[in-house]
């Protein structure tokens, strides 16, 4: 039986009511789920707790052109933070048609995020929810952390233009406030007391006994080292670092370092070591992919009372120290003085001094984070951590951006070729079986 016409009417009224307001709402109240592997669509909790330190407004100046992609996730990743710190406002500005404004930010080619306060400011080149939130997090530090490196004795130094120094390492911890400046120990012999961690960068010139004086000094009142070794402490055509070496329990092994597992990886030099297996240390727990170590040096560890040692890279029982020559066929000699694997590449040492814990990070090789070799797997966060574990900065290192395991898709061959024949001959085969019986059946009709 048909149903009256007025009942028809209400409940297209009644449907068409219902729309309406479903679209009132939905512009007034915003809601979503993230099911995400890792839920990387939402902030992480490190981000929350750092909006939630915030103790004044935030400003976020995106230079940018008229480029709506670019702007669009600029504004869809602020709004996320904006979301949970309502004290956050983001402005655009355009560098072609507003350039006095641009001028007078000293603004750079590319775009540029410029975060500040009332009181400092940070300048990203990267959209990232990591940068930002370090960015922020450098906001409500009272100052930056000063990373000095001592030169003088042709060390790595961080304004170098070689392939060898870490010019392009220091601008990135620049970016996450990590400040580095060099000082010559013969013009300045006193360090500064501002200094949060004192860099010895595989110096290969020897030190004036008051130089030495003035590093032994520094350790003395509980500062932070970052030592790399890379040649003899020894007197004698050395460095004349042996003053460190007692004073930590560390030396370095003579030859460089060949791992046979490495040589698989068709490195093209057999002293580059890559380590895929990553000891447990606070400083490894973000690395995801191998650290590229080039001409490696050992260490000999000396326990010593007071300090704790935990080692930090560890190369596998198929690598040996070589005293050698590094050409033709290269292999372990049992009978001399080369040392079998596992050998240690790098430790760190934890004491106390007054009440005060003191941290130092010995390292067998420098040019992990040269100009060179910084872009290779890990080697940019195992330094970026390894700086700031040392400056005692920890819960930077809480900030983990994984990667998500849903963001590949990885096939074996065996795979590949069942999908192969799958969509190139199975279901091309299936549609003309149908085709063919549809014709059979349209014949007999």
């Amino acid at each position: 039986m048909r149903k009256p016409d007025w009942q028809q009417f209400a409940l297209a009224a009644v449907v068409t009511v219902f729309i309406l307001l479903c679209g009132w709402f939905s512009q007034r109240f915003s809601g979503a789920i993230d099911v995400t592997a890792n839920s990387r669509h939402s902030l992480t909790l490190q981000t929350q707790n750092t909006l939630a330190a915030l103790n004044e407004p935030v400003s976020i100046l995106a230079v940018l052109g008229p480029e709506q992609t670019a702007r669009d996730a600029v504004t869809e990743l602020v709004d996320r933070y904006k979301a949970l710190q309502p004290n956050i406002t983001l402005e655009f500005i355009n560098p072609e048609t507003q350039p006095d404004r641009a001028r007078e930010l000293n603004i750079t080619n590319g775009g540029e995020l410029i975060v500040k306060n009332s009181q400092r400011e940070q300048r990203l080149r990267r959209l990232s929810e990591r940068a930002l939130t370090n960015a922020m997090r450098q906001l409500n530090r009272d100052g930056d952390r000063q990373i000095v490196f001592i030169t003088g004795h042709e060390e790595r130094t961080p304004d170098g233009q070689s392939n060898s120094d870490w010019t392009l390492s220091a601008t990135q911890l620049a970016q996450i406030g990590l400040i580095s400046t060099t000082t010559s120990l013969v013009t300045s012999p006193r360090i500064d007391t501002n200094t949060d961690l004192l860099v010895i960068a595989a110096p290969s010139r020897p030190y004036f006994p008051g130089e030495i004086a003035s590093v032994l000094q520094y350790i003395g009142e509980g500062g932070n080292l970052l030592w790399i070794i890379e040649h003899a402490n020894k007197a004698e055509g050395g460095v004349n670092l042996s003053a460190l070496s007692l004073e930590f329990g560390v030396e370095v092994l003579p030859g460089k370092v060949i791992d046979t597992a490495s040589q698989t990886l068709n490195t093209g030099a057999p002293s580059i070591v890559v380590l895929d297996r990553h000891t447990n240390h606070p400083i490894n727990g973000n690395l995801t992919s191998p650290i590229v170590l080039p001409g490696s040096k050992a260490l000999a560890i000396t326990p010593l009372a007071g300090q704790t040692i935990l080692p930090l890279l560890l190369t596998p029982e198929s690598s040996w120290t070589e005293t050698g020559e590094l050409q033709g066929e290269v292999r372990f000699d049992e009978g001399g003085n080369e040392v079998a694997g596992p050998l240690t590449l790098g430790v760190t040492i934890e004491r106390q001094i007054g009440d005060n814990t003191q941290r130092i990070a010995i390292l067998g090789d420098a040019d992990f984070a040269s100009n060179q070799f910084i872009g290779n797997g890990s080697n940019q966060a195992f330094l970026e951590s390894l700086i700031l574990w040392i400056a005692g900065d920890d819960q930077a290192l809480e900030f983990v951006t994984q990667a998500a395991p849903d963001t590949q898709l990885s096939l074996s061959n065996k795979a590949i070729v069942i999908l192969s024949g799958v969509f190139l001959l199975g279901i091309p085969l299936l549609m003309l079986c149908i085709a063919a019986w549809l014709a059979f059946r349209r014949r007999r009709a």
